[in-house]
């Protein structure tokens, strides 16, 4: 657990009671703004936001701080009940220095719940081609813990969690890749699939885009129906979180990535997937690449996965 401060403006600090609240718990949050500006602080105005949430939960007017003055507020929230990862309660102030122009300071108290296997539920199923893969879900996050030597050259060694017939013949799938721990090796990587049917990809419609562990975006299909990838593009530099995304028209397939929360998207690569057929499997996968680290697993977070048509 942490407290950040911003450091150029007014001091402000967040804290909790209790001070490791577990998931569902109810807790107290304080925010305290410290003006040590050599100026008031006009018309600011204080925004409290929950953890998960990316909109203030309230906004407390707080007029005109004097310099040297302390403001301090509390608002009573909850844990969510399926918590697990970092979650942040924060404080914002934004006020104006001299009626001309406008400056913000932020604080946040961040609290680390562990993942923990747990399973998914409706409509989402699992699978895996390694013995080693376990699988949860927390709010809108997806969750694989995996082996696996590799996703290609005849390996196809992973854990994945689909929607079954979900990526219609015009489609996009998209998925925001959060962070892959627990493999020392950088090839490891995590992404989205689609498949005629993910479970046995030798029946064709085999496509997949990854993010490695340390070597960028991997993009990878199967040319000949046969249930290998066989074709790559990709490369780079690895940004974690990042978004990737699959559009399908038909039998093509168009890979994209974006660093920047999908301000911006970088076209990887267009192929054609000649055995992709009617509806297609949509899911997350993940895998170790583990063949030159024996027995290391990775620990895989996905959030937002959507399959929407275009």
């Amino acid at each position: 657990m942490s407290t950040h401060t911003d450091t150029l403006g007014p001091v402000l600090t967040v804290t909790t009671e209790p001070a490791e609240p577990a998931g569902g718990d109810v807790v107290t949050a304080t925010a305290v703004l410290v003006n040590n500006c050599p100026f008031p602080l006009r018309g600011a105005v204080l925004y409290l936001v929950d953890p998960g949430r990316t909109t203030a939960a309230r906004a407390v007017p707080l007029g005109d701080v004097r310099r040297g003055a302390q403001v301090t507020r509390t608002w009573r929230t909850s844990m969510p009940a399926d918590a697990a990862g970092d979650l942040a309660f924060t404080a914002h102030v934004v006020f104006d220095v001299d009626g001309r122009s406008a400056d913000c300071a932020r604080a946040a108290k961040t609290v680390s719940l562990p993942y923990e296997p747990n399973g998914v539920r409706d409509p989402y199923r699992t699978f895996a081609t390694t013995d080693d893969a376990r699988f949860g879900q927390y709010g809108s996050r997806l969750v694989i813990w995996a082996g696996g030597r590799d996703l290609s050259g005849g390996l196809d060694e992973k854990g994945g969690i689909l929607l079954p017939g979900s990526a219609a013949e015009s489609s996009v799938v998209q998925v925001r890749t959060v962070g892959l721990t627990g493999s020392d090796n950088p090839t490891a990587k995590y992404g989205i699939a689609v498949a005629n049917d993910l479970t046995a990809p030798e029946k064709g419609g085999y496509a997949v885009l990854t993010m490695s562990k340390s070597y960028g975006v991997e993009f990878m299909t199967d040319s000949d129906g046969d249930g290998h990838l066989d074709t790559w593009a990709g490369g780079g530099v690895s940004s974690h979180p990042a978004w990737l995304r699959l559009v399908r028209e038909g039998t093509t397939c168009t890979a994209y990535s974006s660093a920047d929360n999908g301000l911006s998207w970088k076209e990887i690569g267009r192929v054609t997937v000649p055995s992709a057929s009617g509806a297609l499997d949509a899911g997350v996968v993940a895998s170790a690449v583990n063949l030159d680290h024996p027995g290391t697993t990775v620990r895989a977070v996905f959030d937002h996965f959507t399959v929407e048509r275009s």
